[in-house]
C-alpha cells in the first residue's frame, strides 16, 4: 500500500491504485484485510474506507468503478463492506466483520427471519462484537449463525 506504483509492469486498463495495490484487479481484493491477522484491524479498516471513498461513486458516465465489474464483483465488494461483512475465503462459510457504513442494517432472509447489524460508535477500530448478546471471539462469524436472524452488534472506538 506504500510502495509507489510503476506503470511499466501492469496492463494499462487496470485502475484504482493505492501504492502497488490495485483495487481494479479483483484477484487482489483480499489484501486490505490481511492486517486483521496481525491484530491491526483498524489499519485494514482505514484502507477499506479509503477504497470505498476513492474508487466508488458517480462519474461523468454514471456509475464509476475502478476496473471492470465482472458479474457484479466490484459492486458486491462495496455492498458487503458497507454492511460490515466480507466473505474473505470462498472455501469457508463465514464472513470477516468490518465496520459498516450504516448505524443499522436489516437483512431480510425469509418472511419471518431478519438479521440486524448495529454499529455503535464512530471509529474505525472494532472494540467489541456480539451476536445474539453473546461475545464474538475474533473477527469472523459463520453464515449459519447469521441465518438464525439475530442481532450483530459492532462497537467501535
Amino acid at each position: 500500500f506504500t510502495i509507489p506504483w510503476n506503470e511499466k509492469h501492469i496492463a494499462r486498463n487496470i485502475s484504482g491504485f493505492i501504492g502497488n495495490y490495485c483495487h481494479g484487479n479483483q484477484p487482489g481484493h483480499g489484501y486490505p484485510y490481511l492486517y486483521y491477522f496481525i491484530d491491526k484491524q483498524d489499519k485494514s479498516q482505514a484502507i477499506i474506507n479509503r477504497i470505498m471513498d476513492r474508487f466508488y461513486g458517480m462519474g461523468p458516465e454514471g456509475l464509476a468503478l475502478c476496473g471492470m465489474d465482472d458479474t457484479g464483483e466490484m459492486s458486491s465488494w462495496y455492498v458487503f463492506n458497507a454492511i460490515g461483512l466480507y466473505p474473505f475465503s470462498p472455501a469457508d462459510a463465514e464472513y470477516l466483520i468490518t465496520v459498516p457504513l450504516f448505524d443499522r442494517i436489516e437483512i431480510k432472509l425469509t418472511e419471518e427471519v431478519r438479521t440486524k447489524i448495529i454499529k455503535q460508535g464512530y471509529g474505525k477500530k472494532i472494540a467489541a462484537i456480539t451476536y445474539d448478546q453473546q461475545p464474538v471471539t475474533g473477527y469472523f462469524i459463520s453464515h449459519q449463525a447469521l441465518m438464525k436472524g439475530k442481532e450483530l452488534v459492532i462497537t467501535t472506538r
